[in-house]
């Protein structure tokens, strides 16, 4: 029988997914002329109330990619407050890829030099007043400040691993040697994921949907690191050291994959978890990226249609946020591609729908 509290919240959630922008309407914006006919569109939609905000301070893509991040949070925050109490601790969590999102950005400009401007209680910004990452997770502006205020990526590094309880001196020390900060990052990620998940792992019935979910974006981590590991040649030994478990497929199943003889065969082989065949062509001209980012539509698609096809039940409003982070991302594609110039065949072509 379905608890009233998650009867209401599935209602809400759903009617929420109404308000998002059609796949055809975001694929018209990627058929504009430029920007300010964008900004014209949106302002009929539910970003109007940020863009005329906003419009103070900034104008053209800064205007839109500050807008849409503002709308973002207010749309998460929202889907915290409908949330039943016995869930909100998990939904929390999921929105903690925000944080994650934004310790990386942290760790990352540290690593290049690149310092950051004045802080809001909305978004990091760049030296340049940039808007960068929406604050959309459980830390606040001053944990974010702390972490930023930090002189050494030690530092920061430490902070992280006592919060979410792992340790990141074997990834920290690979740093230092070889100054490749890809590994940590990813090692960040996946600890936070693998926490995400464990928190998931007492609830039953429709959540196992989402369980299965957060798995699979494991497995895209995971996947996409075997694929570039393949590609340069790495060791077969060294699989286990950038693969965790956690994922729908476990790390021997992705060892196993791994034995293969070149992408080409790694993709085959991968057909019973998710069919890449199609992205081959495109690999053999263009790279490795058309190969990850099939990789994410097929992942996105599949968890998404299943949450959206729940009993009421915490799926809804893990679909609805979901779907109005994929809109988000989308929009920042079109914008900037619109910015640099890119045909709107290739715009349209990166866009993900579920």
């Amino acid at each position: 029988m379905v608890r009233p509290v998650y009867a209401y919240a599935n209602a809400r959630a759903k009617a929420l997914q109404s308000d998002l922008l059609s796949s055809s309407k975001l694929e018209s914006f990627a058929g504009m002329k430029d920007l300010d006919e964008i900004v014209h569109e949106l302002n009929l939609s539910s970003y109007k109330d940020d863009l005329a905000n906003l419009s103070v301070k900034y104008s053209g893509a800064d205007l839109l990619e500050a807008s849409i991040h503002r709308n973002l949070v207010r749309s998460l925050k929202t889907a915290i407050s409908l949330t039943p109490r016995d869930a909100k601790n998990v939904i929390s969590l999921i929105l903690g890829r925000w944080d994650i999102r934004n310790i990386n950005l942290i760790i990352t400009s540290k690593a290049l030099g690149y310092s950051f401007g004045s802080q809001s209680d909305i978004f990091l910004f760049s030296s340049h007043d940039y808007p960068l990452g929406p604050i959309a997770g459980s830390l606040t502006y001053y944990d974010l400040k702390n972490l930023i205020d930090m002189k050494d990526i030690s530092l920061v590094v430490e902070w992280v691993g006592t919060r979410f309880g792992a340790d990141m001196e074997p990834f920290l020390e690979r740093y230092r040697n070889d100054g490749e900060i890809g590994p940590l990052l990813l090692q960040i990620e996946l600890t936070y994921l693998r926490r995400l998940v464990t928190a998931m792992s007492g609830r039953s019935g429709s959540d196992t949907r989402v369980v299965a979910a957060l798995k699979a974006k494991i497995d895209e981590k995971n996947l996409v690191a075997i694929l570039k590991a393949k590609q340069r040649n790495l060791n077969a030994v060294d699989v286990p050291k950038f693969t965790v478990e956690g994922g729908n497929i476990s790390k021997q199943t992705l060892s196993d994959l791994f034995r293969a003889g070149g992408v080409e065969e790694l993709v085959e082989n991968l057909k019973p978890y998710y069919d890449l065949t199609e992205g081959l062509g495109e690999y053999r001209s263009r790279g490795l990226v058309i190969l990850e980012n099939l990789l994410t539509k097929k992942i996105t698609q599949k968890t998404i249609s299943s949450l959206r096809v729940a009993p009421p039940s915490i799926s809804s409003i893990v679909a609805y946020i979901l779907l109005k982070e994929l809109e988000v991302e989308n929009l920042t594609k079109i914008i900037r591609g619109k910015e640099n110039g890119v045909p709107e065949s290739e715009i349209k072509a990166s866009l993900v729908f579920a």
